[in-house]
């Protein structure tokens, strides 16, 4: 008991020698506290309290402790995020991003608990790509950190997490659609739960992404259409409207980017290419000037003086000279 007392003190002050000096006088201590199915471990009292550098050192020495939940259904992760330590958090996932998966009280990750508190809306992209795969977490209500956000009216949330899940899983439709129309315990789709709460701008978003199921089911045999007309809400018209609505969606914007995209480099392109004839225009109506067809008469000791044979006088007929000369010289001034 007293040394249990003394771990705890160690940890919440941050005291790594002492640390030590438990193992040497025990070195089975942490395999005793291990063997306890639910038990606050030196590295949950190290989580809160804030002592990263312990709770580091404490990780590399049991990893194992790292997912035990105490008797509130807590891990240390759970711990830091839950007191306000979100960068203690991407610290400890550092070690292993697996313990994002970790479940706790109510079967919630720590994307969950993130999900539900719009302070850390900053976070959950970091979590998300550090494990992609941990969007799928379910509750044991069998609800997904979306369910969660849009349930909760965690608007910056589900928009940060929805925008995620377009980017991250653009080229895979499957994965788009698995957490978009994934079901809870009760057959609720995230529309369905949108609907529920009658927000306009969160149904919005979900019907811009074209994997969205609208004629769904849940288990009581509701669309999220039927969802929103069993309201006796006054003001639910403009979450019907936008139901009803076929909107350009996120895949459908993402195309018209690219077609912009792809015109513009062709104009790029064609600017370059008409550069180059311009060059070649004015190469050649310069060099034209300089050199008519048909070449000039030269001057040479035995020339004739005859008028029609003048020194630097086109060879060609005046009316042929005249017929390219007077085109290529306006070409040239333009060009």
């Amino acid at each position: 008991m007293e040394m249990d007392e003394g771990l705890k003190r160690a940890a919440e002050t941050g005291n790594i020698d002492a640390l030590y000096s438990f193992i040497h006088h025990d070195a089975n201590v942490f395999k005793r506290i291990d063997e306890m199915e639910f038990v606050d471990t030196p590295l949950h009292d190290a989580a809160v309290a804030g002592n990263t550098g312990f709770a580091m050192e404490m990780m590399n020495l049991k990893p194992s402790f790292a997912r035990k939940l105490n008797q509130d259904g807590f891990s240390p992760l759970h711990l830091a995020l839950l007191t306000g330590k979100p960068e203690m958090v991407v610290d400890f996932l550092s070690v292993g991003k697996d313990l994002i998966r970790v479940k706790g009280k109510g079967g919630f990750t720590v994307l969950h608990h993130v999900a539900l508190d719009e302070n850390y809306a900053h976070l959950l992209r970091r979590l998300l790509n550090v494990c992609p795969d941990c969007i799928f977490d379910l509750t044991v209500e069998r609800q997904t950190a979306l369910h969660i956000a849009a349930e909760k009216n965690k608007l910056e949330a589900f928009k940060a997490m929805l925008e995620w899940i377009q980017s991250a899983f653009e080229d895979d439709k499957c994965k788009r659609s698995k957490i978009l129309n994934y079901q809870d315990k009760d057959g609720n789709t995230v529309l369905h739960l949108a609907a529920s709460i009658n927000h306009p701008q969160m149904i919005k978003l979900l019907i811009e992404c074209e994997e969205v199921d609208k004629n769904k089911i849940n288990d009581r045999g509701f669309t999220a259409m039927d969802v929103l007309q069993r309201q006796t809400v006054a003001d639910n018209m403009e979450s019907v409207n936008i139901l009803n609505s076929n909107p350009l969606t996120f895949q459908k914007l993402s195309k018209l980017k690219l077609l912009r995209d792809e015109i513009k480099e062709m104009r790029d392109e064609t600017v370059g290419v008409l550069l180059i004839v311009f060059a070649l225009v004015l190469t050649m109506t310069y060099q034209g000037v300089l050199s008519p067809p048909g070449r000039v008469f030269q001057g040479d000791a035995t020339a004739s003086t005859s008028s029609n044979h003048r020194e630097g006088k086109s060879v060609m007929k005046t009316s042929s000279f005249l017929i390219f000369y007077i085109p290529n010289g306006v070409a040239f001034l333009i060009s």
